[in-house]
């Protein structure tokens, strides 16, 4: 059986509308078709069999510019209780930020627009949470693809890798500087090739695009007046921020600007300076003293971790934002293990910026974001 498609919203307004959502995109197209095809565990590769259609829907919405495309599955009650399939296709990346909104503000949008005293019958803030996570079927067939091997098998969870549990890590004071705070430290010997911490990689902290720009425009605002109640704030904002800044990293997968910071000792791992690190991702090379800073590696841009319509990222979102390093030689028990804080910049309008920054603490000229927080404190 062939697939049907219908048109549910085709929109170039500034502010486009997916169901009751809104979503902020600047000159962009949003698109969303339903779909009467049903995909499950036993279905063949997108684009054979009875999903040829969907399969080529989806691949010519990818060659047209349409760089984030979400397909969930959905009750539909007219006329009876059926699923079906719908695809949301949004022509900026930066639409993907509020795709990923939470459900805090997915029910002040709802609200907004239907008001606090109603409600709808099929759907509110946890139904959306769900559309924003593919059913696992929708992977299995995505990996069916012959060109999805490489996405499909970098989903956090390496079964070959040796993994190092935070148990046989330990917290010192770091080897680099006077001025460096702490470090992590190897109670055992760690093989080349081991990864650590594996199984807190979806305990860490994530701040959203929404919260983290709300935090940054509180902190700007805040630190550019001298009211005592302002200052209250920025006290306040301001350990957020050094918090995200001195132990995670910023990235914009999801669209726009949010952090991360690993769960467990993770957080302490220092900078290997004039590349000195033991620990790194794959892939991620070079020393902050003679990098270029007026070109960003590509690993910066976070749209080539996966293609447009990409299942296996979105089921995988949370580990894959925290994994991807592994020992770079062997550690020795008692010897301190060290990053490659360049492959932590996530950020192309922040790469300068953070070299500079880098290079200033390995240097000693210039204290990292925690030593610094830590110093103003005691002050």
């Amino acid at each position: 059986m062939s697939s049907t498609f219908y048109i549910v919203k085709l929109l170039t307004i500034t502010t486009c509308t997916h169901l009751l959502i809104k979503y902020s995109c600047p000159t962009i197209i949003q698109l969303v078709l339903n779909t009467d095809t049903l995909i499950t565990h036993n279905d063949p590769a997108l684009g054979i069999g009875r999903l040829k259609v969907l399969g080529r829907v989806i691949h010519s919405l990818e060659e047209v510019g349409y760089e984030s495309v979400h397909l969930y599955q959905d009750e539909n009650s007219s006329g009876g209780f059926e699923t079906h399939s719908f695809l949301v296709a949004l022509k900026s990346y930066e639409s993907r930020a509020e795709w990923y909104s939470n459900e805090a503000e997915v029910n002040i949008r709802l609200h907004q627009r239907i008001g606090r005293s109603e409600s709808l019958k099929f759907f509110d803030s946890p139904t959306m949470m769900k559309y924003q996570i593919p059913p696992k079927s929708v992977e299995t067939v995505f990996c069916h693809g012959d060109d999805k091997e490489d996405e499909c098998n970098n989903r956090a969870f390496d079964p070959e890798l040796v993994n190092i549990p935070s148990t046989q890590l330990s917290v010192g004071q770091s080897t680099m500087g006077e001025h460096s705070g702490r470090g992590i430290f190897a109670e055992k010997d760690i093989p080349k090739g081991s990864a650590i911490g594996i199984e807190k990689l979806s305990l860490s902290y994530f701040i959203y695009p929404s919260s983290h720009r709300i935090t940054m425009e509180l902190y700007e605002w805040a630190d550019e007046d001298e009211e005592d109640y302002v200052q209250e704030v920025f006290e306040s904002v301001n350990a957020i921020v050094a918090f995200s800044i001195g132990y995670g990293f910023w990235l914009s997968l999801l669209g726009r600007t949010h952090s991360t910071v690993d769960s467990g000792l993770q957080m302490f791992c220092n900078h290997g300076c004039n590349s000195t690190y033991n620990y790194s991702a794959k892939g991620v090379d070079g020393n902050e003293a003679d990098i270029d800073l007026n070109q960003p590696p590509d690993w910066i841009d976070q749209r080539w971790w996966g293609s447009p319509f990409s299942p296996a990222l979105e089921r995988n979102l949370r580990q894959m934002m925290t994994s991807g390093d592994v020992t770079n030689r062997d550690i020795k028990k008692g010897e301190e293990i060290l990053c490659n804080y360049l492959g932590f910049i996530g950020v192309a309008a922040h790469w300068e910026e953070e070299i500079r920054g880098l290079q200033g603490q390995c240097d000693g000229t210039e204290l990292g974001e925690i030593s610094s927080y830590e110093r103003e404190k005691r002050m």
